[in-house]
């Protein structure tokens, strides 16, 4: 399987892991925060939403970086008592993506003043599917599927 169809089914199974209970449950009430909150603190329709506020979006790169991860430094051999050579270094990899995405998350959410339920609503939403592609990843680098 090439390294674009490898990535694809990586994705699938990322957004796929939504559906696990841990982020089953904290979806609709993200949702549900996100519906609530833009009404009340109205992002839109006041001056305090700015044009760089839209660079938020770009917290779902993480979600491609952790799919790259995964992909290049897969683990071939499925026997956990065989070390793997790219296995530490994409591990350490994958961590600082995860700590990456959290100070996005921070960052974006502290920027945004005046409506930062709808902010932190709205990255905990980009944060679930950065989740499972950090999920989907640490099983490739690992080698150990579920």
């Amino acid at each position: 399987m090439g390294y674009i169809q490898t990535a694809l089914q990586y994705s699938e199974w990322a957004l796929e892991s939504i559906l696990l209970p841990p982020f089953r449950f904290s979806l609709p009430l993200v949702v549900v925060s996100l519906i609530w909150a833009g009404p009340r603190q109205r992002p839109f329709h006041t001056r305090r939403w700015k044009p760089y506020h839209w660079l938020a979006l770009t917290h779902l790169l993480f979600f491609a970086a952790a799919i790259v991860v995964g992909v290049l430094c897969q683990n071939p051999i499925t026997n956990p008592g065989v070390p793997h050579h790219a296995g530490r270094s994409a591990s350490l990899c994958l961590d600082a993506l995860s700590y990456g995405s959290f100070a996005s998350c921070a960052f974006w959410v502290w920027r945004m003043k005046g409506f930062r339920w709808y902010a932190g609503s709205l990255m905990a939403l980009m944060e679930l599917p950065t989740f499972g592609a950090l999920f989907v990843a640490g099983m490739s680098v690992a080698g150990h599927w579920l």
